[in-house]
């Protein structure tokens, strides 16, 4: 991914109609998107992507414009912003479906993808004004199945470890 690559500025160049048509997609693939979520998509993203990049940023795109990419800002990293949200939650629920996305591949069947809307979408409905750092999901989700997992490692470090102040 290009050093200058903005994400949520790339998202901002699209119409409010164009947003809301890959809204309507976030947590399915991309070959079952509309004719006017394709449009949106194709016209932002960087040429000659593989196929299975380009669900990547399909999976981010959409969840990206879950939030008003005009209001909100970029806050912490996702598996941050989780962390904070199952701190406000205190049922336990959140550290179950994090153990779960962690130990879950990047296939074609969009699984992932879904998992990862669905976690999105609650951190849309506790807080619409912050949203997770658009660049960095893309970058965790294209390099999601490295066979080291530093990815997955990394997630959860920043979900699980607690800091002093807690």
């Amino acid at each position: 991914m290009d050093e200058q690559w903005n994400l949520v500025e790339e998202i901002k160049k699209l119409s409010v109609g164009e947003r809301a048509a890959l809204r309507r997609e976030a947590g399915g693939k991309l070959c079952d998107a509309s004719g006017r979520a394709l449009a949106a998509f194709y016209r932002i993203i960087p040429p000659g992507l593989s196929s299975r990049k380009q669900e990547c940023w399909f999976c981010v795109l959409t969840i990206a414009c879950l939030w008003n990419v005009e209001d909100a800002r970029e806050g912490d990293s996702m598996p941050e912003l989780l962390r904070q949200l199952a701190k406000h939650q205190a049922t336990g629920g959140m550290d179950a479906r994090i153990r779960s996305l962690l130990d879950t591949r990047w296939e074609e069947d969009g699984y992932l993808s879904a998992k990862l809307c669905r976690l999105a979408r609650m951190l849309r409905s506790d807080n619409w004004q912050v949203m997770p750092d658009a660049d960095s999901l893309l970058t965790d989700v294209l390099y999601w199945n490295n066979e080291r997992r530093t990815v997955q490692l990394r997630w959860a470090q920043r979900y699980f470890q607690t800091s002093e102040e807690e």
